[in-house]
């Protein structure tokens, strides 16, 4: 292979390692947002059941109180009917003895309904504390993962920008001006791999010629269509 083109297409490879590498180092702060959002959703979420499971206690215990009281309140009024002397105070009291048993047995309902929410959200709590716990500690190991990978990056980088560095300086500077000119055109990428008698980059057909004399691998060859430099991989 024409030595300048392997240089390029060395050159190239380096630069999408590059590429790639900065785009890993530039999302790790956002990775660590997210996996650290999840986190504190997780937690919020468990708060929240838990602080439901004590507001219901607490209606329990409200409810039961207002029972205590209509309870107490019964046994005063069928103390009083034992004193009334006139069938229309009788018949009254028996109306309103009546309606209280009737708040009692509606506010025992109530309690039997709050009763079985706890229970149901009791027995909830404790696989959710479970699952919680378990979903806590991959998550933190997710950041601790993200966070140690940074510097292995940022020195995987600087041996890259080195090997970059020492591979620019085996390229003639015309040559490489080219390069850069095409690479900044083309969105970082100035060679295109030929297959299929195709441009890898953008898929228009090579002249039979150019084709014939590319797999020669003596000179420097242009795509037509998007002006990118031409190459055949060497097999390994």
């Amino acid at each position: 292979m024409n030595p300048d083109l392997r240089n390029l297409i060395a050159l190239q490879d380096i630069e999408q390692k590059i590429a790639g590498l900065q785009k890993s180092i530039s999302e790790v702060p956002s990775k660590l947002h997210v996996q650290q959002q999840q986190l504190e959703d997780l937690s919020r979420a468990h708060e929240q059941r838990v602080a439901h499971c004590h507001e219901l206690a607490k209606r329990r215990r409200a409810l039961e109180g207002d029972v205590d009281v209509l309870r107490a309140r019964l046994t005063k009024l069928k103390d009083q009917l034992m004193a009334v002397k006139t069938n229309k105070e009788y018949t009254a009291m028996l109306h309103e003895i009546q309606a209280v048993e009737t708040q009692i047995r509606s506010e025992e309902d109530n309690v039997l309904d709050i009763m079985e929410q706890m229970e149901s959200i009791e027995g909830d709590l404790k696989g959710a504390e479970k699952e919680l716990k378990a979903r806590t500690e991959e998550i933190r190991q997710a950041i601790q993962r993200c966070s140690d990978s940074v510097p292995g990056l940022e020195s995987e980088l600087a041996r890259l920008r080195g090997e970059k560095e020492a591979t620019e300086a085996l390229i003639e500077s015309d040559l490489l001006s080219r390069y850069r000119r095409i690479a900044d055109a083309r969105r970082g990428i100035a060679l295109a791999e030929a297959r299929d008698e195709l441009c890898g980059a953008c898929h228009v057909r090579i002249r039979p010629q150019v084709y014939a004399d590319l797999i020669k691998n003596q000179n420097l060859y242009f795509c037509d269509s998007c002006s990118r430099i031409l190459f055949l991989r060497e097999p390994v």
